[in-house]
This record gives structure tokens, C-alpha cells and sequence, in this order.
């Protein structure tokens, strides 16, 4: 492996996870590889591809990307070729004779070129040495780039007559995402391999600007030597952009899918080959465009999700430089992104699904925690998390309120539980809850058992979140681990300074009441969802479960805000149910 990495790529180690992707493939097993941006996925198929024996068929998402990689290949000498619409008819007769004489040690095609059955006969009279997914993210439903296509493809793949190995990349891809894959393509646990997404040479920022067309005038000025994308919306903001800065004589250029193939075409090659050093565009620009050495993103939008906002983010500082990716973020961009959910023909499960990515996306834009740390436990909620020190956030000087002794008393009490829990019952343990679960574990005898009984439950978890971002704390399925870091904590005079937090609540602890909930205040919330079950003629725990109805009881939100942090509350729901609970929790409150 290494002498062919050095010999055709002139590397001479691998980065983390190539060569474990690699191994897996030449033993024979369907892999799944999740590297970040920048990561060198395309070589963890390549340098199996160069010592398998046949050719390998790379199914990929775009023109460009697959031109790309075919001239990358080809200015090392390896035979490589592409199949797609752009050619004609006797360009891609050629290609089938070099593919069937077994010329071609790559070959690859859009997911929409096995439709074609002459295609499909054709992959049955060659030597096929492995088959590559790139850009996999797509073919699951919840990836932010879903192709009804990529699934399609998977079982014609299975259908050829030929026993190979299938390898899955990609850069953005949720734990529900992954698992998606790994369950179309007969994937093994033992056979993914995943990387953090950190990237330490990006530095994350969002910036709530209200003018955001001075803060990209004034920013381009200043970094007039840099290469940069600058992502918009829609086709209208990125065109008025751009004349804002041509008028400002800046060298740049614009993109986006309403244009010409022809003027895409020169749009990209003028960023690719220094013409122009700024491209201002919708995200229909950036897939597979290897241009390593782009200083900055800045999105004069925000995204609909996280994983569209780190794929493209993510296509600067691919060199390992420095590089920023700044967040242009606005109230207004939620509306868009909310027209955009309801008014799609999709099923009412995939759009709440939406909204939650969406929520998650807003969150990102108003968190205090570390912007980098906030993205990696996105993707991957088990890695444990360290601040950057470089986001927005981290250099911010807004954590005035020194949480030392609380930070203590949490981690003492998560120490001395029996076995490692969870959030709610750490918090339950704190406040001094009586459940039948802290009773049956004897929590309540601990001695930080309602240690902190005059906190509230929003304030311990900020507290706890605090801890976990600050790596004091790990987190595995969903369950609370003191790290090793923490005996500095306890023993030295270490200081750990957080947001001011403290508000005023009238949220009491219920210790009379199993799990804490207000039984009163539950019944009204049933009276309300039956009344809604009946006028809108759906079952009653379609619109909330009674453990949804139970977490509003208990912890009595105010506020879509608070809401959306309870299980079961997703973004149709937050809009459409929760108003009237909310009137409800108000009213009961006002008179209890």
C-alpha cells in the first residue's frame, strides 16, 4: 500500500483512516468510510483500485467531480475514464472499448448511467475489481444531498454477476445517516471506519450582522490577496452580490444552476485557475472543485442544516492553512428555510425531520459553547469534545460567571452514582427529585443527592453542556462519564467560567410526585391534546406522547424555545400543537 501511495500520489504515510478503509477493501468486505473534508477519501479507493486486479467503478454525483478525478489520475499515468451526458456518441463508444478490452483501470459513471440496460450488460463482460460510492451521504434519505438515484443504483450493483467489494465516502454523514448506509449495503459495524470531523486549521464564526453586504465588501478589501466562495440562498441575492462587488472592482466571478453549462464551465475554471479570486454562488458550486488553497468561506445565508453548512464550509483550508469559515446569520433566513420544508411534497415525517436539522442549524447560530466542538458532537454525539479556542465563541468575552463550585458539585455527584447515567437522572439526582428508579438505586441518600435543589433543570443542563464542551465531562450513548481531565478540577485551583446563566423560574421540584411532574397540570395537557385529537381526527398520541406530555408538566416551558428541547417536539409540531399548550402551561402557572 504504501509503495503505491508514494509511487503515483508521493505521500509517504497515510492520513488517519486510509489505511484501514484500504485494508478492509483488498480483504474482500463492504466498507464505510467517514473522513472530513479535505480528508483524501478519493485515494481509499484509488490505491485498491491500482492493486486489484480489473477495473473499478466509481459512482459519483457530478460532471465536474468526475472530470476532476479522471484528469487527476490521468496526469499520473493511470488509465481512467468517465461516462456521462456531456459527450457525444462516439466519445462514449471509445470509452466502451477501452472498457471492455480492459484499458481502464477506473472508470466513472452517475448513478443514472445504470438505468441503461446496454450499460448493465456491459459491466457483465469485464473484470470489475471494486465498486466505489463517492459522495455516499446521498444515498440516504436524512443526507442532506439525497438522490432517489443512489438508492436506486444499490441493487443493480448487487445484481451483477461478480463478487466484489463496495466502498461507501463521505464526509457528512449523522450516525443516522451512516447507519442508513451501512444498512442498504450489507455494511458491517467492524467495517466503518470514521474520523473526526475537526479540522484545526478552520476557524469557525458566525457573526449576526445586519449588514452583511458592508461586512463582505469590507472583508474581501481586506483579504484582496486570498481566494474565497461566498455562498448566497438563490440565484438573485448571488447576482446582486456580485455587481455590488464588481462596482467595487474586486476580482470576481458568479455561479449558480440557472446559468449555462457554458458559463459554469467558465465561472469555475476562472476560480480554479486564479482569474478570479472570489465566486460568489448558490451551493450548486463546490462539490468535487479541488482548489486547496480557498482562505476563506463566508455564508451570506444560513443553511438548511449543519451538514450542508460543514461540507461547504469545509471546502477552505484544504492545503492545512488557516482558513475561516464565517456565518452571515440572520432571523430572516429561518422563514426561507421554513418555506421551504412546508411547501415541499414530501411526507409529513420527512419534513419534520427537516425541521429538526433545521433547529439544530439555528442552534449553531445562537449557542455560546464552542462553534467547532458544537459541529463535531453533531456528527459524532460519543466523541469527546475540547474547546478550539479560536471560533467566535471561544475568544468572545461574554463567560464572566465563574462556575467552579458548581462545576464540582456536578461531577462529584456523577462520580458517586452506582453506574454511569444519564442526563435526566443526574439532574433528578442534583435537584433533589424523588422517582422510583432514585429510589431502587438509592440515590437519594447520596450525599449530593438535592445539592442542588435551587437550580433549575434548563440551568443544570447549560451547567452540565458547559462541562461537556469543555471535555470535563465525556458523553456514550447518551450516558455522563467523568474524564480523567477532571482531577485537575478537584484537586487544583483550576477556574471554569461559563455565560451568566441564572434567571428567574418558577419551576419547583415536585418531590411528591413521581418523576417530579405536576399530575394536575398533566391531566389539563391530556384534556388539551383529546380536544386537538378530535377537531384535527388524528390519535390523540400522534400529536404527543405521554411522555412528551409528561416533560412539559414536569419542566413547564414558557417558550417555543424551551419546547424544542424536549423529546418529542420537532419543528411541524413546535408550529402546529404547541401553541395551545403553551396557552395552557401559561394559564395554569398564572393561577397555581
Amino acid at each position: 500500500m504504501e509503495q503505491t501511495l508514494s509511487h503515483y500520489f508521493g505521500y509517504q504515510s497515510f492520513r488517519p483512516g486510509q489505511k484501514e478503509i484500504i485494508s478492509h477493501i483488498l480483504n474482500g468486505n463492504h466498507t464505510l468510510g467517514v473522513l472530513p473534508t479535505g480528508g483524501g477519501k478519493s485515494i481509499c479507493y484509488q490505491i485498491p483500485g491500482l492493486i486489484l486486479e480489473g477495473t473499478t467503478i466509481v459512482i459519483s454525483p457530478l460532471i465536474s467531480l468526475m472530470k476532476d478525478q479522471v484528469d487527476q489520475l490521468n496526469s499520473m499515468g493511470i488509465a481512467a475514464a468517465y461516462l456521462n451526458s456531456s459527450q457525444s456518441t462516439a466519445a462514449q463508444k471509445e470509452v466502451e472499448d477501452d472498457l471492455k478490452q480492459g484499458n481502464l483501470k477506473f472508470l466513472y459513471v452517475a448513478p443514472e448511467r445504470f438505468e441503461s440496460s446496454y450499460f448493465q450488460q456491459l459491466l457483465t463482460h469485464i473484470s470489475i475489481a471494486l465498486v466505489a460510492f463517492d459522495e455516499a451521504h446521498c444515498i440516504s434519505k436524512w443526507g442532506h444531498d439525497f438522490r432517489p438515484s443512489y438508492q436506486a443504483v444499490i441493487h443493480k450493483v448487487f445484481a451483477i454477476p461478480q463478487v466484489f467489494p463496495i466502498v461507501a465516502l463521505t464526509a457528512t454523514a449523522t450516525v443516522e445517516v451512516q447507519q442508513d448506509i451501512m444498512s442498504r449495503l450489507n455494511i458491517d459495524g467492524e467495517y466503518v471506519i470514521k474520523t473526526s470531523i475537526r479540522r484545526r486549521n478552520l476557524v469557525f464564526k458566525v457573526n449576526p450582522t445586519y449588514q452583511r453586504q458592508k461586512f463582505i465588501t469590507d472583508y474581501v478589501k481586506q483579504h484582496d490577496k486570498d481566494a474565497g466562495i461566498i455562498y448566497c440562498s438563490t440565484r438573485k441575492q448571488v447576482e446582486a452580490l456580485y455587481e455590488a462587488l464588481e462596482e467595487e472592482n474586486f476580482s470576481v466571478s458568479f455561479y449558480h444552476a440557472g446559468m449555462s453549462a457554458k458559463l459554469r464551465e467558465e465561472a469555475q475554471n476562472d476560480f480554479l485557475y486564479d482569474r478570479t479570486r472570489v465566486v460568489v454562488a448558490t451551493n450548486a458550486f463546490g462539490m468535487g472543485i479541488d482548489k486547496s488553497n480557498v482562505r476563506y468561506v463566508i455564508h451570506y445565508n444560513m443553511p438548511g442544516d449543519l451538514e450542508s453548512y460543514y461540507q461547504e464550509a469545509g471546502r477552505a483550508g484544504r492545503d492545512g492553512l488557516k482558513s475561516e469559515c464565517i456565518l452571515l446569520f440572520s432571523d430572516r433566513d429561518i422563514s426561507l428555510h421554513e418555506y421551504f420544508i412546508t411547501s415541499s411534497k414530501a411526507d409529513d415525517d420527512y419534513k419534520e425531520r427537516m425541521g429538526e436539522k433545521l433547529n439544530k442549524m439555528i442552534q449553531y447560530t445562537k449557542t455560546n459553547k464552542c462553534l467547532e466542538a458544537t459541529l463535531v458532537h453533531y456528527f459524532e454525539p460519543n466523541e469527546n469534545l475540547e474547546e478550539c479556542q479560536q471560533c467566535s465563541n471561544c475568544i468572545a468575552k461574554t463567560k464572566t460567571y465563574n462556575m467552579t463550585k458548581e462545576a464540582k458539585m456536578i461531577i462529584s455527584c456523577v462520580a458517586r452514582l452506582k453506574q454511569s447515567e444519564s442526563y435526566q437522572v443526574v439532574i433528578q439526582v442534583l435537584r433533589g427529585e424523588t422517582t422510583d428508579y432514585i429510589k431502587y438505586q438509592n440515590y437519594d441518600s447520596l450525599s449530593t443527592y438535592g445539592i442542588m435543589k435551587d437550580y433549575t433543570t434548563s440551568e443544570l443542563h447549560h451547567l452540565i453542556d458547559e462541562l461537556r464542551f469543555k471535555g470535563f465531562l465525556n458523553e456514550r450513548d447518551e450516558i455522563l462519564l467523568c474524564d480523567t481531565s477532571v482531577q485537575k478540577l478537584l484537586q487544583a485551583d483550576a477556574q471554569i467560567y461559563t455565560v451568566p446563566f441564572k434567571q428567574k423560574s418558577k419551576e419547583t421540584v415536585h418531590i411528591n410526585t413521581i418523576e417530579g411532574v405536576d399530575r394536575k397540570l398533566f391531566e389539563q395537557l391530556v384534556e388539551v391534546r383529546f380536544k386537538m385529537s378530535q377537531r384535527l381526527n388524528i390519535p390523540p398520541t400522534n400529536i404527543f406522547s405521554d411522555l412528551t406530555l409528561e416533560a412539559f408538566a414536569k419542566r413547564k416551558p414558557t417558550t417555543k424555545e424551551d419546547m424544542i428541547q424536549i423529546e418529542g417536539v420537532g419543528s411541524y409540531k413546535l408550529k402546529h400543537y404547541c401553541p395551545q399548550f403553551l396557552e395552557a402551561i401559561q394559564n395554569y402557572t398564572t393561577y397555581v
